[in-house]
């Protein structure tokens, strides 16, 4: 005969299993009891709401439905007469939400609500069937992946470059990738992951200049539960970990705060990871690649980057040219990219020989990616017959495109003082990219930094191009 007290205690094991499961549920999961209130909830239904699970305990159930700022329509009547059904809510920060009430078995009045955040089901549904998520079709920059093997072929520098990446990764060393923004440091590194990876290995990005100060060390290293107000009860992994058993693409690197570059530093010399409020370190297998478009060694002798962190990131340098550097690839790019914007429009956009000639006359400050940015402008612009502006004022910096500028600057009726203005600039910015730094530039010029400051303060930025 079964003992009682040993059928409470499996069904109480039973209990505390299926409510863990809940809790590892990807879709947001509220019980509400007869009274109208909320007796369970997992950690995605506070996230949908934007609360958390402790908020939502005991909560009435009149209360869930201010939270979240969703018009719940017909779905708060459905709970509240105990009635199933599915029901599109709308609004909130998270977007649309289905929403699935179903009536309990067995316990009168008692309910269930179930939260699925539509956006991340229709990524886990494609990411299951192989199909293409639309952040990653071909008509946006993510997606369009380089060629390396063809572009490989075109400069025998990028093929020199690439080579002494994958060998270095082979062989277990760390490579910094260093270049001008847009110059395709990131698809570089993961051309460098797949190289020595698995196809199931993870490749982990993390974009140094956009973690704020405050979140950097619980963003890389994780935390444990209650390490601080409004930690996940459960704790987080950190980027470091999430990475274990693939690559650490560190980008951006010279931004990582001064106070931080310690503990990333102990982690690349042991290999393990203290969590923010844990006890013991852990160890995590993983790769490094870093990039930026930084002097390191110049930020080094002015003490905004530790010298030994340095020099164990940057056991193999990369230098990526930029595209005014690399024209032989120009070609190339543009049939690429004209190609994938092409799968976009009604009809297939042509280039004429004229055009064809400005992007290649044209100097790139934005390097590949302004190249996309140009060719998308293009492709919208074709309908107006009209171009992008800078395809009209600038060109790279060689003696017959800087002619051909100062002819049409004059006949632009601009004064000598603004086409010597320009001159200066394409020279500063020549100096600057071929030597790395603005102060390395000063010195190859003769002059002194604040000349160089001075001259290049009013030169437009990327985003500033991006925008025209």
């Amino acid at each position: 005969m079964t003992d009682p007290k040993q059928g409470q205690g499996q069904l109480a094991a039973a209990t505390e299993i299926m409510l863990r499961s809940m809790t590892a549920l990807p879709d947001g999961v509220i019980v509400i009891g007869p009274d109208r209130r909320i007796v369970f909830a997992n950690g995605e239904a506070g996230s949908i709401l934007g609360t958390t699970v402790k908020d939502l305990a005991g909560l009435d159930l009149g209360r869930l439905f201010n939270l979240g700022d969703y018009d719940w329509g017909d779905a708060l009547e459905a709970a509240a007469d105990g009635v199933n059904g599915e029901f599109i809510i709308r609004g909130g920060t998270r977007g649309s939400v289905f929403a699935t009430v179903r009536r309990v078995t067995g316990v009168d009045g008692a309910m269930l609500l179930c939260l699925r955040d539509l956006e991340v089901f229709d990524h886990m549904r494609r990411s299951a069937t192989g199909l293409p998520n639309p952040a990653e079709s071909p008509g946006t920059v993510r997606k369009v992946r380089p060629n390396f093997a063809r572009q490989r072929q075109i400069s025998p520098y990028l093929d020199r470059i690439i080579a002494r990446g994958e060998r270095a990764l082979v062989q277990g060393a760390r490579v910094i990738i260093t270049g001008e923004s847009g110059v395709g440091k990131t698809e570089i590194a993961r051309h460098l992951h797949h190289f020595v990876s698995d196809a199931s290995d993870p490749f982990i990005v993390v974009n140094c200049a956009a973690i704020p100060d405050t979140l950097f060390e619980s963003e890389l290293f994780g935390y444990e539960k209650g390490a601080f107000t409004g930690a996940l009860s459960g704790g987080k992994p950190g980027l470091i970990e999430q990475a274990e058993g693939g690559t650490l693409f560190l980008d951006e690197v010279g931004e990582i705060p001064v106070h931080l570059q310690a503990k990333l530093l102990s982690f690349l010399e042991d290999g393990t990871v203290q969590r923010v409020g844990g006890a013991k370190p852990k160890q995590v297998h993983v790769r490094v690649i870093s990039a930026t478009n930084r002097d390191l060694e110049e930020m080094a002798a002015d003490r905004l980057f530790r010298r030994d962190l340095y020099y164990r990131l940057a056991v193999v340098r990369l230098p990526i040219k930029s595209l005014r550097e690399t024209p032989e690839l120009i070609v190339h790019l543009v049939d690429r990219f004209l190609a994938s914007i092409n799968q976009r429009r009604p009809a297939p956009l042509e280039l004429s020989e004229d055009l064809r000639s400005r992007l290649l006359a044209y100097d790139y400050p934005g390097n590949i990616r302004e190249l996309y940015n140009l060719m998308q402008q293009i492709s919208v612009l074709a309908e107006e017959d009209e171009l992008p502006r800078r395809l009209n004022r600038r060109a790279r910096r060689d003696p017959d495109s800087q002619r051909q500028m100062t002819t049409a600057s004059v006949e632009d009726g601009r004064g000598l003082k603004d086409i010597v203005a320009e001159f200066e600039r394409g020279v500063i910015e020549a100096a600057i990219a071929k030597y790395g730094s603005k102060r390395k530039a000063a010195a190859a010029l003769d002059v002194d930094i604040g000349t160089i400051v001075r001259k290049t303060k009013n030169v437009p930025s990327e985003s500033e191009l991006t925008q025209e």
